[in-house]
């Protein structure tokens, strides 16, 4: 990933920032898959509108542009700042101006990453601490890690960095091949997500063969209301409204449970890994099942609604209830 470069410059009281970022950055994003066109594409020093965030009633500056905003289809899903060597990634300071970038509601992205050159930093906006830290020797045997701290698919599906083997990659190799079709009966599903116009997925951990794997439903727009029409109407509202906006992501808690035809989709290649998603055809039935599990999912950000907590807070009752 970086042929030649030697990591005594790092020292050099010369390669600074803008070192960083062409010598550095430039090579991640694009092993990545980052490109300036396309469905993964990066913008280096986005303008904002409106250079500012509200804290209660007054106007708090944006200094500092980072210098990447990581888009998927069109969406904010990362936003990266360069520092030069001698710069921490981890300090306050540095920290809360690419925090302060990536709670902005022109940018809302859930993650937010700073790289020095000898360290590259990942943060969630809802944790103090990084997710990933990981230095300059350790990015090619870490690798994996930084992809699933930086790829799309993880960002948007933080729940995926579990590690979990993939199902539909699990029993293809047990000789089932593309198209092949299972039913899966009495299915809760996790979270929702919409991928692009065309194209919603679901994701549940699952137990197979003995240890859990993560299985992942993708789906047409006109299949979703199948999927949730076992919801008291109020819940359904609310869950429905929350796909319809950013960023297009709701958390069914494991209420939603239903029975589905899916087939064996094609493979999906992420450096070391491969994903096979069950495609839907078709929703046999889907019912409301308000009865909470033990591993229900605990790392869905605030912001991302959550069945669970409009059940609780909300009027609707179970079917049945007085």
């Amino acid at each position: 990933m970086f042929p030649n470069f030697d990591p005594q410059l790092l020292s050099d009281p010369n390669f600074k920032e803008d070192a960083v970022r062409e010598v550095i950055i430039v090579p991640i994003l694009t092993r990545l898959g980052y490109h300036p066109t396309g469905s993964q594409t990066v913008v280096r020093s986005k303008n904002l509108v409106q250079p500012f965030i509200y804290v209660g009633t007054r106007k708090h500056p944006v200094t500092i542009i980072p210098d990447y905003t990581l888009y998927f289809e069109g969406r904010p899903v990362l936003v990266l700042d360069a520092k030069s060597p001698i710069e921490s990634v981890t300090s306050p300071a540095n920290v809360q101006q690419a925090y302060s970038y990536a709670i902005h509601p022109e940018v809302r992205t859930d993650h937010f990453a700073l790289c020095n050159g000898r360290r590259l930093a990942v943060y969630g906006v809802e944790k103090a601490t990084p997710l990933l830290d990981v230095s300059f020797e350790e990015f090619e045997s870490r690798w994996e890690e930084i992809e699933k701290h930086l790829a799309p698919k993880y960002l948007l599906q933080p729940e995926l960095r579990k590690l979990y083997p993939d199902f539909g990659f699990a029993v293809s190799r047990l000789g089932l091949a593309q198209g092949a079709e299972l039913l899966m009966i009495g299915t809760r599903l996790s979270t929702f997500a919409r991928v692009s116009q065309d194209l919603y997925t679901a994701t549940v951990n699952a137990d197979f063969a003995g240890s859990d794997h993560c299985v992942s439903f993708d789906f047409k727009p006109e299949q979703l209301p199948l999927l949730v029409a076992g919801l008291p109407d109020e819940l359904r509202r609310l869950f429905l409204e929350a796909l319809s906006r950013s960023p297009f992501q709701a958390c069914a808690d494991l209420m939603v449970e239903v029975d589905l035809r899916t087939h064996l989709g094609e493979s999906i290649e992420v450096e070391t890994e491969t994903f096979v998603p069950l495609v839907i055809d078709e929703v046999f039935g889907a019912r409301f099942t308000p009865l909470r599990l033990a591993d229900e999912p605990t790392d869905i950000p605030k912001h991302i609604f959550r069945l669970s907590k409009a059940f609780t807070i909300g009027t609707p009752e179970p079917p049945g209830d007085a």
